[in-house]
């Protein structure tokens, strides 16, 4: 089930509930985290490809595998189905995109899901200081989709904030799986949670939901 994402902690009837019902879904995704980075923001004001390889790099740094050690550019969602095949063995996507530009993050997704179908992935999809709600209410929601376990920006942040968010966030999760050699949903809601308590103390407003 897609887990609410504006819940602060302490909600419900204890840790991942409310009410008795679970946040996250039975999905499995084998392996820890192993990224496959895509930045499809063409450097459009001239900063973000520099902020995605930094986020990258803080992942190498802490140890999860980064396919080609950084972000792939691509400025066409024609070009999603290369990316994807040129990758070495991944698990998790992480996909830079705007919502402000055209081809934005929807058109994107819409590549991703098409090449993906019947595999199922970890997403999680940054759009920076600009935000697509519909696009990400329909990654956290659709039935038709490679990915259960996912989160997605909903609101804008600041480059600083974003970036702090998805470093955590998959640092989190890669700390968690390292028992079983795979992902769930429970962990990736622990992820998202420890992620968005970390903006709450910097003070950063902002909001990324959660599909888990």
């Amino acid at each position: 089930m897609t887990g609410p994402s504006g819940l602060g902690p302490g909600a419900g009837t204890g840790p991942g509930k409310i009410a008795g019902l679970k946040f996250w879904s039975d999905v499995i995704v084998p392996g820890r985290p192993h990224v496959l980075a895509i930045d499809a923001c063409a450097d459009a004001n001239g900063w973000e490809a520099d902020s995605a390889s930094r986020v990258v790099a803080s992942l190498t740094r802490r140890d999860i595998p980064v396919v080609s050690g950084g972000p792939i550019a691509i400025t066409d969602p024609d070009q999603i189905r290369q990316a994807l095949s040129d990758s070495d063995d991944y698990n998790a996507i992480l996909l830079f995109a705007r919502a402000d530009f055209n081809p934005g993050v929807g058109r994107f997704w819409e590549a991703l899901r098409s090449e993906l179908q019947g595999q199922e992935k970890l997403l999680a999809v940054c759009t920076w200081d600009s935000s697509d709600e519909s696009t990400a209410s329909v990654i956290l929601e659709s039935p038709e989709t490679f990915a259960h376990i996912a989160i997605a920006q909903q609101t804008p942040l600041t480059v600083r904030g974003a970036g702090l968010f998805f470093m955590k966030f998959f640092v989190e999760v890669d700390m968690h799986s390292e028992s079983t050699e795979s992902m769930t949903g429970k962990m990736i809601w622990f992820g998202h949670s420890k992620a968005r308590e970390i903006l709450r103390r910097r003070k950063y407003d902002g909001r990324v939901g959660l599909r888990s």
